[in-house]
């Protein structure tokens, strides 16, 4: 029986947990830890591509569009009227704290369209060669993540600008599968980290803070390339110290149970969150941000995580729901 790899848990769930801090740091306007937490959006796409791109089994088409993509489309037709719904009963709440009452949904269709690319992009990197991989890898990074987001620092995005951060999506989702399956050098990991040390501080310091970067964004915080920079080296280190160890199952139980909740824990946070923000604001109540955001954030964990847990067990659709 092959052994389950333990790191893509636990990096599913610290995502989980860093995207859920994100929303209560965004509710909170504030702007500098939010992009503390966009590392998270870029890494659930990473752990996406390592499964979806590995060669060695074979989903088809029509399999993968009714086994995920299907699940990804009725999630979003379920959950977006719900979302609107949630939206007006909060004053526009939601659509103030994303930009959009539905934008985080949004994702859901950046993974159907990544899903349906993968059958291609899995016959390349089944034949490329690591230096070619690798070479794609960053050639779609440089173009796809840094040539657009500093043609919007320059202000001077046109329509092609936006459409290379397709570019950006796919070279990110084929990261997945580079960092899972690529026998890099202790060089090569040295300057990884060193780059996604710096750009953790960088952010930390706030040094991303124009009204147009990436990485206060939400549209586009997938493809920033300092939260990119960040969940690459977060999947190495978290990916070469857990390979070589054995935790035990009181351990992994609750990393397991949460990475397999984090679907609709990400689903169903954000209305929660709306819901919570416009009883605060009702009631007068304002908490300082070193309350709110650990509280909240917690809290919502919690009461998403168990909700998911009980829509899961609704027969046949549950699964497909969250």
């Amino acid at each position: 029986m092959k052994r389950r790899m333990v790191y893509p848990d636990v990096l599913r769930a610290l995502s989980c947990i860093a995207v859920v801090f994100l929303s209560v740091s965004m509710a909170a306007g504030r702007t500098a830890l939010s992009g503390l937490f966009t590392w998270a959006v870029p890494l659930f796409v990473m752990l996406s591509g390592m499964f979806f791109l590995d060669g060695s089994w074979y989903i088809s088409p029509r399999d993968m569009a009714r086994k995920y993509g299907l699940r990804l489309l009725v999630a979003y037709l379920v959950w977006f009227p719900i979302s609107v719904g949630v939206n007006l009963a909060t004053g526009g709440v939601l659509q103030g704290m994303l930009n959009g009452q539905s934008l985080y949904l949004n994702f859901l269709f950046v993974m159907i369209v990544l899903y349906a690319f993968s059958p291609a992009l899995r016959v390349f990197t089944r034949a490329a060669q690591p230096k070619e991989l690798q070479f794609a890898v960053l050639l779609g990074y440089v173009l796809g993540c840094l040539y657009p987001f500093f043609q919007v620092q320059l202000g001077t995005t046109r329509l092609m600008d936006h459409a290379m951060l397709g570019l950006g999506l796919l070279s990110v989702f084929v990261m997945g599968w580079f960092l899972r399956s690529a026998m890099l050098t202790r060089k090569q990991l040295r300057v990884i980290y060193l780059l996604g040390g710096l750009c953790l501080l960088l952010t930390l310091r706030g040094f991303w803070l124009s009204a147009t970067a990436f990485t206060t964004d939400p549209a586009m915080m997938i493809v920033s390339p300092d939260a990119v920079l960040i969940a690459m080296a977060l999947f190495l280190v978290v990916k070469n110290t857990l390979s070589g160890m054995r935790l035990s199952r009181r351990v992994l139980r609750p990393i397991a149970a949460l990475s397999q909740l984090s679907f609709g824990i990400y689903l169903i946070h954000p209305l929660l969150l709306a819901a919570l923000c416009c009883a605060l604001n009702r009631a007068g109540v304002v908490l300082p941000a070193g309350v709110f955001i650990p509280v909240a954030a917690i809290g919502l964990l919690l009461v998403s995580g168990a909700l998911t847990y009980v829509i899961r067990k609704i027969p046949k659709i549950g699964t497909y729901l969250a």
